[in-house]
């Protein structure tokens, strides 16, 4: 009967979590915006507070202002290097005589594949591209803000929040919930931590290789490698197709291992990380998160993980 019981209550609790994904992914953006800049803010915050620079509402908005500074001059060295990179591809490719040259496109007509871009160029760059465009632009500046004046009343008034909560729920109730925030921030560091161990692979294998501007393009590659499904295969095509027009052979079956390497790896250590972690077995992490990940996009890459975590003591307990 009581195996039955906790049966019900994982039950109860999943219907629980996929609401909660639902909510935060369509409702509450700024969520995973907050935690990260919590951590990332959180260790400045702490140092000042040590040292008695300034009040803790002046510390709070010193360490929000040092972390801002970095991820805007980080977006904008990223962005100013991409957008020159596609005016070189993008004037390259308009060029009939080098299109020729690739050897997939053959004898094929150039004139035809050329139109076959325009059109497509023509139906990207519309009226409902630029006013989407303007709408995720704005709804993603306001999510950041939000999480921003979040993340300040969450350093200022830390225990106060915890003590409001402890009122409003029983305390065990309460050490639940921060035992959850702490899962979701350990999650989050090793995401940095795989992050950080795949940009370092990506730089010394396109050093290896030969590539121009290895360093900010193994960087860029770390970034896009927490997006799901699309990840750093969008460096990785281009770096292909140029090969392959320069028939540069080598260069491409090195891309191609490279890419092949970072993926398994990337798994390899995702999965032995966060079961050393989480003190889950690593087949079931892996099966949580990708699941997560199908269903929830970046979100289950968190909010699986920790059902499994909270299911686990739950049946344990």
């Amino acid at each position: 009967m009581k195996i039955y019981k906790k049966l019900i209550e994982c039950i109860i609790l999943l219907f629980v979590f996929i609401l909660l994904a639902f909510f935060i992914k369509y409702y509450f953006k700024p969520f995973l915006a907050i935690v990260l800049l919590i951590i990332l803010c959180g260790p400045i915050h702490e140092f000042l507070n040590n040292h008695k620079l300034f009040n803790t509402q002046i510390n709070a908005i010193v360490s929000i202002t040092i972390v801002n500074i970095i991820i805007f001059f980080s977006m904008l060295s990223i962005g100013n290097f991409v957008a020159k990179k596609l005016n070189i591809y993008i004037a390259n490719f308009y060029d009939i005589d080098n299109i020729s040259k690739i050897p997939i496109i053959g004898e094929l007509n150039v004139n035809i594949l050329l139109n076959k871009v325009n059109m497509f160029v023509d139906k990207l760059f519309n009226a409902d591209f630029f006013t989407k465009g303007a709408l995720y632009t704005t709804d993603s500046i306001l999510t950041y803000f939000v999480a921003t004046i979040s993340v300040y009343f969450i350093l200022v008034d830390k225990y106060d929040i915890v003590n409001l909560t402890e009122k409003l729920f029983t305390k065990n109730k309460v050490h639940m919930i921060i035992r959850k925030f702490e899962d979701i921030k350990k999650l989050i560091k090793v995401e940095t931590f795989l992050v950080l161990i795949t940009t370092i692979e990506t730089i010394v294998g396109f050093f290896v290789l030969g590539i121009n501007d290895y360093f900010m393009l193994g960087i860029i590659c770390g970034l896009l490698d927490i997006l799901p499904y699309v990840g750093t295969i969008i460096v990785f095509i281009p770096l292909i197709l140029y090969r392959l027009y320069t028939r540069n052979y080598i260069v491409i079956l090195g891309l191609i291992a490279l890419y092949v390497f970072l993926q398994i790896s990337r798994q390899i250590m995702e999965a032995k990380f966060m079961s050393n972690t989480l003190k889950l077995h690593p087949l079931i992490i892996i099966i949580s998160v990708y699941i997560g990940i199908k269903i929830f996009g970046i979100i289950g890459l968190f909010i699986a993980p920790i059902y499994v975590i909270t299911a686990k003591e739950i049946i344990l307990s």
